[in-house]
């Protein structure tokens, strides 16, 4: 996720300057932030909630298994086959081990 995050700023500097701007206007330039500036750190609490969703750390999602055999965009799936959620392709579902 930190990498992602480093990779989005290398690409949005202009993101990157008003992420420093808000730092600096509400922790300064001799400390570092903590988790009790976060209410003063909207702007910084939304890259980091935005970077969350679009790079999940850990694939959360509940297994799942159809009740009967079924086909999804061409792929069998088995009844009874552990089926994930992958969250990084946005909902759709593909059999576990592919």
């Amino acid at each position: 996720m930190l990498l992602m995050f480093v990779y989005h700023m290398m690409h949005h500097p202009e993101v990157q300057v008003c992420a420093q701007v808000e730092i600096d206007r509400v922790v300064g330039t001799q400390r570092l932030p903590d988790f009790g500036d976060r209410p003063s750190l909207p702007y910084i609490d939304a890259l980091v909630r935005g970077t969350l969703r679009c790079h999940p750390i850990l694939p959360i999602a509940i297994p799942h298994a159809p009740t009967e055999d079924d086909v999804y965009e061409g792929c069998r799936i088995p009844k009874g086959t552990t089926v994930m959620a992958n969250i990084w392709k946005g909902g759709h579902y593909i059999p576990a081990g592919i």
